[in-house]
């Protein structure tokens, strides 16, 4: 009984709690009911536009699809863009000055579509809650929204240094003289300074381009007043004559040595102000100028051994160098910390009076230390071609062609480029004017004849059984490289290049030799068990030139002929490259070669006087008494 009275009880207590909540509960239940209708009233009113109250600074976007938004924004940003940013030094004495930073200077541009989209992604974007939040914010309050654009920040910066040299003038501080007597003593003059806030001004440039609102800029210098005090200056007057007192500086590496001596010390040596302190500095551009002259008289290129064959047997005709490059950057840095260590040289653990130099030692490509690593053992291969009959600068670019490709040593597994080992082809580098193939034609070009240079090496690789990585025929058939037909190598920088690759495990040395008119290259090293199967190359496919080509020249004479092309019959080549090593087939492929057929080609002159014919006269015109006279 005493639990049912209980029970009842603690009902009746929470019928007379609702009776008392119940109608402001309603009533906010009502509130709650009627804004989340508004508020869904509102979302699908404006699906598919952007809600109210939305500005990019005064211009007002609300209600709008991207279309439309986009339209509204072009004539604004193009308006903007199209006009200059003018800012006005306001000077506390003296005229008003102006200044103008142009948009296309700094690269300044708005991407129209991406800012529509910011504007129409307002209440769409994130997740629920801030989506809801931007809603009913937008409901009430303006909603801002920046534009965007892309500026070239550096270029600001850089105009903003421009205008801060023509305004700012330096406060003048407590600061060293040098009196040229191994001392220096301070300069009194003191001066106030102005300088203008250019984070500042870049601020304000960056708002104004978000609003796409733009209007003149006024800006002002603040005031800057010299820090140091007198005693902080004779503080600081004493630590620099302290640096002087201890003499000259003594650099050396190896056999070299340098001085520093007092003077040059004092030119290295500045003051600024630290608060209300002197700070003595070692002036960076100076001392690296210093470690410059000590490199240039230190540093001195890798110089490679030069080798050559003597009795079948490579040898070394003139001993490698180990080049040597001072580390600056160090030596700037050393040079700074014996200079300020001598501030406090009864505390200091570097040395006030001496540097030893560091340097990086650089190796030698072709160490004449390392011949016999090198297993340049025996003759591997030989390649040989013959230029009979070639005119004076063919076999001059030829020969330098040769040289620049002798003492090529090549790594186990390297690529070899002849026209990277070739180098420069023009007249800085030696080579002559002289026929070259370019699209078909034979025209004059520095370094014709090189192409003999390449086929030989080609033929070399062959025979050595390398890894060939690129190689092209000559568009038409070239009698210096035949018998055999097919076998030709043809280069022009850039492009085409005969390249192979070492395939050998020991280095490669390669040799030309200059005989009579036969051009041989000779590769030596270590043989090895391989293989070398070469076809023998096979003409076919062949064509007869074209008709002669007769072009008229009024610049000959009558009757004179010039040959500037001979013909060339055309036709197609192969032949098998194989090579193995231990029953594994290193390289195995089919060279073809496709020659275009060509026409003799004359240029001809007028026909002789004999031979020309003389014009009929002119028939004697009759008039028609019948024609109607001209008006």
């Amino acid at each position: 009984m005493a639990k049912q009275a209980k029970d009842k009880k603690e009902l009746s207590r929470k019928i007379r709690i609702w009776r008392k909540i119940k109608l402001p509960v309603m009533i906010l239940a009502g509130i709650i009911i009627v804004f989340l209708s508004i508020f869904g009233v509102y979302s699908v009113s404006f699906a598919q536009k952007s809600y109210r109250n939305i500005f990019i600074g005064d211009l007002y976007l609300g209600g709008k699809n991207k279309d439309q938004i986009s339209e509204i924004l072009k004539p604004k940003t193009e308006e903007f863009v199209s006009s200059d940013f003018i800012l006005k030094y306001n000077a506390k004495e003296g005229e008003v000055r102006e200044f103008v930073i142009k948009t296309d200077d700094i690269g300044l541009n708005y991407d129209v579509t991406k800012t529509a989209e910011e504007v129409y992604n307002v209440g769409r974007q994130g997740g629920v809650f801030r989506s809801f939040y931007q809603q009913f914010k937008t409901l009430f309050l303006p909603y801002k929204v920046d534009a965007v654009y892309t500026v070239n920040g550096e270029a600001l910066k850089k105009r903003l240094a421009e205008i801060a040299l023509e305004v700012d003038q330096p406060e003048k501080d407590f600061s060293l003289i040098y009196r040229g007597d191994g001392t220096f003593e301070l300069s009194a003059e003191k001066q106030d300074g102005r300088r203008i806030d250019q984070e500042r001004l870049q601020e304000i440039i960056d708002l104004q381009t978000k609003i796409v609102k733009k209007k003149e800029i006024i800006f002002e210098s603040q005031v800057f007043e010299p820090q140091i005090t007198q005693e902080n200056a004779q503080i600081g007057l004493g630590e620099a004559n302290r640096i002087l007192a201890a003499g000259d500086i003594e650099l050396t590496f190896a056999e070299k040595s340098f001085t520093l001596d007092v003077d040059t010390i004092a030119g290295l040596i500045g003051s600024r102000p630290k608060k209300d302190q002197m700070e003595i500095f070692v002036l960076k551009e100076r001392s690296d100028k210093q470690s410059k002259a000590i490199a240039d008289s230190i540093d001195r290129p890798a110089g490679d051994a030069v080798l050559s064959v003597s009795g079948g047997k490579v040898v070394v005709s003139s001993q490698s160098q180990t080049g040597r490059e001072l580390d600056q950057a160090q030596t700037s840095i050393d040079i700074e910390n014996t200079i300020i260590a001598r501030i406090l040289a009864e505390t200091s653990k570097v040395s006030t009076k001496k540097i030893e130099l560091k340097a990086k030692l650089i190796q030698p490509e072709i160490d004449s230390s390392k011949l016999a690593e090198y297993g340049l053992l025996e003759l591997v291969s030989t390649g040989t071609t013959s230029f009979y009959r070639s005119p004076g600068n063919r076999v001059h670019n030829i020969s330098v062609g040769a040289e620049a490709i002798n003492g090529a040593l090549i790594k186990p597994g390297e690529e070899f480029s002849t026209l990277k080992r070739l180098g420069k082809i023009d007249a800085s580098t030696g080579y002559l004017p002289e026929l070259v193939i370019k699209n078909n034609k034979t025209v004059p070009d520095y370094g014709g004849g090189l192409c003999q240079v390449s086929t030989t090496l080609f033929r070399s690789a062959l025979n050595a059984g390398m890894e060939i990585l690129e190689r092209r025929n000559h568009s038409y058939r070239v009698s210096y490289y035949e018998p055999p037909i097919g076998m030709d190598a043809t280069i022009f920088d850039p492009a085409p290049d005969f390249r192979f690759k070492n395939n050998y495990g020991s280095y490669i040395f390669v040799q030309s030799k200059i005989v009579g008119t036969k051009i041989t290259f000779e590769f030596y090293g270590t043989k090895d068990s391989r293989s070398v199967e070469i076809g023998q190359a096979v003409g076919f496919d062949y064509v007869e030139p074209p008709a002669v080509v007769e072009t008229p020249d009024d610049s000959l004479q009558p009757g004179e002929r010039k040959q500037v092309q001979k013909s060339h019959q055309g036709a197609s080549a192969k032949f098998h490259y194989k090579i193995t090593r231990d029953g594994q087939t290193l390289q195995e492929t089919d060279f073809l070669s496709k020659y275009v057929a060509l026409p003799e080609i004359w240029l001809v002159g007028p026909p002789p006087a004999s031979e020309q014919v003389t014009p009929a006269p002119a028939p004697e015109v009759v008039p028609d008494p019948n024609a109607t006279p001209p008006v």
